[in-house]
């Protein structure tokens, strides 16, 4: 029996995916919804759930599922080509690379194992070519690289596939260049005599290199490889063994035919191959195709059906039922869900060797085509945990949201079968379609995104003390990886696990559908929960929103690792907290721009260009003397001397503007923390805010309105008036040996020469009005003689805040006024609130975790949950 405050269990409603997507729209586009609608729509769009009707929806994406008979267009073609030889089998001009870029060494997965002589006189041994010191030698148009394979170098233990220095430097000087010397000695010139002359010619002005080629003849490219092999076996006993990889890939709209033309299928092989000597690769034993299917139809988006993998995998590559129920739940086979959808999703099987001629096998749609790009190792477009944090509603998502919308009604999904097979039964092996197919994606993905995007609103409104909670940001790595789902395959590395056990339900029924992390043992004799989609998509668990919390946020159960934290938002969580919400120091946001940069140079100009005049000075009247010109038509444009466009400009304006640089001048220059560049400004003003400023931000007696920190002591009369001879030193004052700031203020520089142009009673009269202003202002920096604005601790000083006790700008206050106040406009002092540390427990169970890891005072999920196995590990990261 439940407690009488439990509420009751959500009634399961299954519901086809327009069925939710109607759902969710009904209650968005309500007219003057109520904040509690706001609130409710993201939680269902997130966790699948109404919190009103108390009903949690249960997605079955194959309602829609394909219904027979339709006009189906089913297109064969080829897309990518793969050779292991130990020859060079390319006919076509080769562009070869001087220098490689190390982004075309082969880094990722191939989904199978090429024999390579890794030690002598033993038999060869199959290895992923991936996991080989490899280098590319060159290009064949635009979609093939050439590259070099030393089997001699591999090591089981090392990632790391990149040549060493001396090795790329015995390759260019004792292989690539003798062999052009001898078979094209006319190109040779082209080329440094060296290594380092090549990388010298290629380094660019701030370090990094440009990988340009030089082109090879077509008709010498085999003897090419024969000697660039032979040569470097001469000198070098780790280049025994030495392959060549010849890897065309993206070429399929250019080969497409009908599954059913044979003939078709022949002539476009052979066009995709007439860079290559085809007839002898068709007797090479390691040649592949990627050999595609594509189906479509106008106006749907098709997906393939989760259930129906094996069967898909079975009737495409002939390999029994059963044995394809195996291929497809084993570890080194993934699953990509659909938009975060469970019941459709494309599927990734590597076949073992002897079982078929076909040794990969992939199902995916198209969707893709949309956002597709190489983005930092990703495929598609994404957004970090860092950029969803800069903005309030991350620009990014905005687009995204757009994008689909624009598409969804004009965007055909196609499936797509592509099987990697031996090149000899590329065109002749039959492929044929089981029909399994579902649409409604697109909308389904707005209806997603709309819920990310207004519970991210909801997150950066709110205060930084909630937002930068483990559970908000639990929540926030949770929507960036569910709106990178959205287009892409989930991500499900390490900290993606470590993410799932946080923010997807748990199950301890290691057998149920959906589960994401495949248990094993030590998860079953441990009873670990296990995430799990529950309601046919990734739904999160329970979130707390407003009016609870004021800050959407996760509820308080499992916390992501600091090594998470790093992954989704570039750094820990105390690092991020203390960045964002610091409690030892004041933060940058509390500033209007980051950090004010200090004005090094000569001040900028004050802005207004057309101020009212000050009634002290409206009768102030001069007529200066015309300045010297000389305008001749025979003088170049920019060496005339014209007559400056203000020369008309009223007296009285010309003092103001003077009178508002002066204002200004003072706090262009007042400067940051020395040492500590991220704490924010002593002065809290934007520099934009500086530049419009009058003599009135002087009269302000609330120093917190100005200043972030301060020093102040009321000022003796003479003090006042020599603090006035600093600013506007009379005629006659002697020049001071060069001080700081003083000469790069515009104000201080014009006075000097208005000093030396004006008649000595103008210049009296100016220094009257001006200090008939200057005894009215209520603070004024501390002047000094060597410099303007000073910062060490003085006691002679009040500090502002009281708290504070490091450096801060002097000023002083008019001497007959009353001390200043300290009224922050946002509550921003300093809180220094020292806890005392628990002692940490001795290491008993085998999950403890030391206090210094745990993320508010919650222990992380143990590693060894969502951690992968070594080899799955590795085969990821690749």
């Amino acid at each position: 029996m439940q407690p009488a405050n439990h509420p009751p269990a959500p009634r399961i409603l299954g519901c086809s995916i327009a069925s939710f997507n109607n759902a969710f729209i009904d209650l968005i586009e309500q007219d003057d919804a109520p904040a509690a609608d706001y609130y409710r729509s993201c939680i269902l769009g997130l966790t699948g759930k109404d919190v009103t009707q108390n009903i949690q929806y249960s997605i079955e994406a194959t309602r829609n599922r394909f219904q027979a008979p339709r006009e189906v267009t089913v297109v064969r073609d080829y897309d990518s080509f793969l050779s292991f030889t130990d020859w060079l089998p390319v006919k076509a001009d080769l562009f070869l690379y001087p220098i490689n870029n190390p982004v075309d060494t082969l880094h990722s997965s191939l989904h199978f194992k090429v024999p390579m002589s890794i030690k002598a006189r033993q038999p060869d041994s199959p290895v992923s070519p991936h996991r080989v010191p490899n280098i590319c030698l060159g290009a064949v148009g635009i979609r093939t690289k050439v590259r070099l394979f030393f089997p001699r170098l591999y090591n089981p233990d090392k990632k790391d596939v990149e040549l060493t220095f001396d090795q790329k430097k015995g390759l260019y000087e004792m292989g690539l260049m003798p062999v052009l010397q001898a078979l094209s000695p006319d190109t040779v010139t082209n080329w440094p005599v060296n290594y380092e002359g090549a990388q010298t010619r290629a380094r660019k002005s701030r370090g990094l290199f440009q990988y340009g080629t030089r082109p090879f003849s077509g008709s010498r490219v085999r003897r090419l490889g024969y000697d660039l092999a032979e040569k470097l076996c001469q000198h070098f006993v780790w280049a025994e063994g030495m392959l060549f990889m010849v890897q065309m890939q993206g070429v399929k709209e250019a080969h497409q035919h009908r599954p059913d033309a044979m003939d078709a299928a022949d002539v476009e092989l052979q066009n995709a191959l007439s860079d290559f000597y085809c007839d002898e690769l068709m007797e090479e034993e390691h040649c592949y195709v990627d050999v595609g299917l594509e189906l479509s139809e106008p106006g749907y988006a098709y997906q393939w059906r989760t259930d129906a993998h094996a069967e898909l995998v079975s009737g495409i590559t002939r390999i029994p039922l059963p044995r394809a129920r195996a291929l497809v739940k084993a570890r080194e086979s993934a699953v990509d869900y659909s938009s975060g959808l469970i019941q459709v999703s494309g599927c990734r099987v590597p076949i073992p060797a002897h079982t078929s001629s076909i040794v990969y096998f992939q199902a995916y749609t198209t969707d893709k085509a949309l956002i597709q790009q190489n983005n930092g190792g990703r495929h598609s477009l994404s957004i970090t945990g860092k950029a969803a944090l800069e903005e309030e509603e991350p620009a990014y998502l905005k687009r995204l949201y757009d994008l689909y919308f624009d598409a969804k009604d004009k965007h055909d999904c196609a499936a797509r079968v592509e099987v990697r097979i031996q090149l000899k039964d590329a065109w002749v092996e039959p492929l044929d379609f089981p029909e399994w197919l579902m649409r409604d994606s697109l909308q389904w993905r707005l209806v997603r995104l709309t819920a990310i995007i207004r519970t991210l609103r909801l997150q950066n409104q709110g205060h930084a003390e909630l937002r930068f909670t483990s559970t908000a940001l639990t929540l926030t790595a949770g929507l960036t990886w569910l709106a990178n789902g959205l287009h892409s395959r989930p991500d499900d590395g390490s900290a993606a696990r470590d993410l799932m056990c946080a923010i997807l339900p748990l199950t301890h029924d290691y057998d149920v559908h959906g589960i994401q992390i495949i248990p094993r043992e030590h998860h079953i004799q441990n009873n670990d929960g296990l995430p799990f989609c529950a309601h046919g998509a990734y739904f999160l668990r329970d979130m707390v929103f407003p009016p609870i919390a004021d800050v959407p946020r996760m509820t308080r159960t499992n916390v992501i690792s600091h090594t998470s934290y790093k992954f989704f938002f570039g750094c820990d969580f105390n690092v991020l907290r203390n960045k964002f919400y610091p409690t030892a120091y004041i933060p940058r946001s509390a500033i209007p721009k980051s950090q004010v940069r200090t004005q090094k140079g000569m001040s900028k100009r004050h802005r207004a260009d057309n101020p009212e005049p000050p009634a002290a000075f409206a009768n102030l009247e001069y007529e200066a003397p015309p300045p010297p010109q000389d305008t001749g038509d025979d003088l170049p444009f920019d060496e005339r001397l014209d007559l400056p466009p203000g020369l008309d400009e009223p007296f009285a304006i010309t003092i103001t503007k003077h009178w508002n640089q002066f204002c200004s001048d003072i706090l262009q220059k007042c400067g940051n923390m020395k040492g500590n560049p991220t704490s924010p400004s002593h002065c809290r003003l934007s520099m934009h805010e500086r530049l419009v400023v009058t003599e009135d931000i002087y009269k302000e007696t609330n120093l917190a309105l100005i200043f972030h920190r301060v020093q102040w002591k009321r000022a003796h009369p003479v003090e006042w008036r020599e603090a006035f001879d600093k600013f506007f030193p009379p005629p006659g004052t002697a020049p001071r040996l060069q001080p700081q700031n003083y000469p790069n203020m515009s104000y201080w520089m014009e006075w000097a020469d208005m000093k030396r142009d004006k008649p000595a009673y103008l210049i009296d009269e100016i220094r009257t009005k001006y200090w008939g202003l200057f005894k009215q202002l209520y603070w004024i920096p501390k002047p000094y003689n060597d410099r303007l604005w000073k910062y060490s601790e003085d006691s002679g000083f009040v500090t502002l805040p009281s708290t504070y006790k490091l450096s801060a700008p002097h000023v002083i206050i008019h001497p007959s006024k009353a001390a200043p106040t300290w009224q922050p406009a946002v509550d921003d002092e300093l809180a220094l609130e020292e806890e005392e540390e628990d002692e940490e427990a001795e290491i008993q169970d085998p999950d403890y975790v030391p206090a210094a890891e745990w993320i508010d005072n919650v222990p992380p999920i143990p590693m060894r949950i969502y951690m992968r196995q070594e080899e799955e590990e590795s085969s990821d990261s690749e």
